[in-house]
């Protein structure tokens, strides 16, 4: 995370990653713990109680997916759609499935 000096610099946890993904939380400066989604060029940023529900939503996703599938993958969120081609989904559900539960 870069200092831009007019903010003490917020440590980072970084809680897993792949060779394209990373997920990391930090505690922000009002205490409030924050988590956040590296997605290769696009980093999505959630409070305690979003991301819940991010990783209920894609575990669910996950799990209702047909084994084997080629098809690509779309996510809808209330800001916007994620889209993942193939390998992409499957490198985001190892990521996520490498989070302690």
């Amino acid at each position: 995370m870069t200092n831009n000096g007019d903010m003490t610099e917020i440590p980072i946890d970084t809680l897993a990653e792949t060779e394209n993904y990373t997920i990391w939380s930090a505690v922000e400066p009002d205490g409030e713990m924050t988590f956040h989604i590296e997605l290769g060029p696009v980093t999505a940023h959630f409070f305690t109680e979003e991301w819940g529900e991010f990783l209920e939503m894609i575990r669910e996703a996950i799990e209702g997916e047909e084994a084997g599938s080629s098809d690509d993958v779309e996510v809808e969120m209330d800001w916007g759609t994620l889209y993942f081609a193939r390998d992409e989904w499957n490198e985001l559900a190892q990521l996520i499935g490498s989070l302690q539960a």
